[in-house]
């Protein structure tokens, strides 16, 4: 990880929600726990069909396509040299830990996972989370698995929070490129 000069201050990652940018800290907890709001009332619904009412049937798609319209930036790190054509051209065939190692050992760029986002872009992120989620469905890794494996590679999730098999199916419904 690259290391900070003593006093510089870097810019945090900012999500915009409600027409502001709030700091993404703040908001992530919040993201995750609609989710896992949104998951239960889905539960409920399947289970209880018959206490369900138009208000919980529409809620669900309702909280999962505004969490889908939330945007993310993610600042440039000043500190990371602007490898960022390098980077978004490794994450086209390789995993995000993979182009980290590989940044590493042939270009000599210490960064994270984290900061390979910040220095790539999430949209070349997300573009080789699709790519490898549709990989690994094809080799009959269920999405619970690809959770638990990203989740244990502590694996940066899109709006925060951990990965769920609910997250990987939102990945494998976008079309891969």
């Amino acid at each position: 990880m690259a290391t900070k000069k003593p006093g510089h201050k870097t810019e945090e990652p900012m999500i915009r929600f409600g027409g502001r940018w709030i700091p993404a800290h703040d908001l992530w907890a919040k993201m995750e726990t609609a989710n896992v709001v949104a998951d239960a009332i889905e539960r409920f619904n399947a289970q209880f069909p018959e206490l369900s009412n138009a208000g919980t049937r529409d809620v669900v798609p309702l909280v999962r396509q505004r969490l889908k319209d939330i945007d993310l930036r993610m600042p440039r790190d000043p500190q990371l040299p602007d490898a960022a054509p390098i980077a978004i051209d490794l994450l086209k065939r390789m995993s995000p830990e993979d182009v980290v190692e590989t940044l590493r050992e042939q270009h000599n760029i210490e960064t994270d996972v984290a900061q390979l986002i910040q220095l790539a872009g999430e949209e070349a992120y997300i573009a080789a989370l699709v790519r490898e989620a549709h990989e690994f469905a094809l080799n009959m890794v269920s999405t619970d698995q690809t959770a638990r494996l990203w989740n244990d590679t502590t694996r940066p999730c899109p709006g925060g929070g951990l990965w769920s098999a609910r997250k990987i199916q939102d990945l494998l419904d976008v079309e891969s490129s």
